[in-house]
């Protein structure tokens, strides 16, 4: 499960591009993008989260304290990628790299041009194009409307009473999730306070500012979070530690405590103390790997067991996970409905990309 981030990958890519437009025209393609952020993430401390909170306190630190830095960093690697090696490797990491829930829904979301794709609109998406319906148009009383937020479906009145349940929360994406954010934080607001609170502090229940802006802050990170669950996969990019780290954890930990421990704090705590290794090509990614295991084989796993140990005197059961957490969600709740749909029990993200491919050809013929 794909519930940590690096919080610097995000801050990093949007330093790039701004530093990128700031080149002559000519120029700007010649950079790529991946390897000035691989190149900056292998200078800076490690700033992995698991919670909400986590990513706020890392965020604001990396900002407050590394801006400089990164800044200088960035304007550095786009250097080294225009004047760098003649002889540098630009061979893409291999496909199976990017083989999980983050990665496939990338995949998808570029096979069928949907921006900013989620996987609980996946499974009517695929079930419009069994039934070859026409994207952006209407058809049997039905609008697919592709805005920059996700896919949303208006009307699923034809659609499977398994997809329509899926999409319950999907329509007008926006405005429903904003909806959805103020009333819950109204919710805790008045379990927390009384109305002469609210009146001490100008908050009067008619005057709804206060929630339209916790409301709209609240869906804006959760787009960025999408933004940032994809990363790796939109840049293909890789840290060549994070696989590693799982198989340290699996040898190191006994199988009835390997099911006990929190497998992404675990991971998180090891990645903030050990050095970032990310790579972005295939060459690059074999010699990092071959690295950390002739050199840096005893930090990993000391990392690992510290974190273990860490993590089961620690309790994470009050503690909001980041959003990536949710999107795990919905990737397991839609591949019950793929194969239910799809009347099969091996429907994943190993062979999702294919079917979908095989039912866009069978359209298209």
């Amino acid at each position: 499960m794909l519930g940590f981030v690096n919080v610097l990958e995000e801050i990093l890519v949007r330093e790039t591009y701004i530093q990128i437009e700031e080149l002559r025209p000519e120029i700007q393609p010649k950079v790529k993008v991946a390897e000035v952020v691989a190149y900056a993430l292998n200078r800076l401390p490690p700033l992995f989260a698991t919670s909400i909170k986590g990513w706020q306190y890392q965020y604001e630190y990396a900002l407050n304290e590394l801006q400089p830095q990164m800044t200088q960093l960035v304007r550095q690697g786009i250097k080294t990628v225009l004047f760098g090696d003649p002889l540098h490797d630009l061979t893409p990491l291999p496909n199976h790299l990017f083989t999980n829930s983050a990665g496939v829904l990338y995949q998808l979301s570029r096979i069928l041009g949907r921006k900013n794709l989620r996987w609980r609109d996946v499974p009517a998406l695929v079930e419009a194009t069994v039934s070859k319906t026409t994207y952006v148009t209407k058809m049997n009383s039905q609008t697919v409307i592709q805005s920059d937020q996700e896919t949303v479906v208006q009307d699923v009145s034809h659609l499977s009473r398994h997809t329509k349940a899926l999409l319950s929360s999907s329509k007008r994406f926006m405005e429903k999730q904003i909806a959805q954010k103020q009333q819950e934080l109204k919710r805790q607001e008045l379990c927390l306070q009384d109305s002469s609170l609210f009146v001490a502090q100008g908050l009067s229940y008619g005057n709804s500012w206060a929630y339209d802006k916790k409301a709209k802050d609240a869906v804006e990170m959760e787009y960025r979070a999408l933004q940032a669950y994809t990363l790796q996969a939109q840049l293909g990019l890789v840290n060549v530690l994070e696989h590693l780290v799982f198989r340290a954890m699996e040898r190191i930990a006994k199988p009835e405590l390997y099911e006990r421990i929190n497998h992404n704090e675990v991971a998180a705590y090891a990645l903030n103390r050990l050095p970032p290794m990310y790579a972005t090509s295939d060459r690059g990614f074999k010699y990092v790997r071959q690295r950390i295991i002739t050199e840096f084989a005893r930090e990993l796993i000391g990392a690992v067991r510290t974190g273990v140990m860490k993590v089961l005197q620690a309790s994470y059961a009050d503690v909001p996970p980041i959003y990536a957490y949710q999107f795990e969600r919905e990737y397991e709740q839609s591949m019950q409905v793929l194969n239910s749909f799809f009347k099969r029990d091996d429907v994943s993200f190993h062979n999702i990309v294919l079917i979908v491919q095989d039912l866009l050809v069978c359209q298209s013929a």
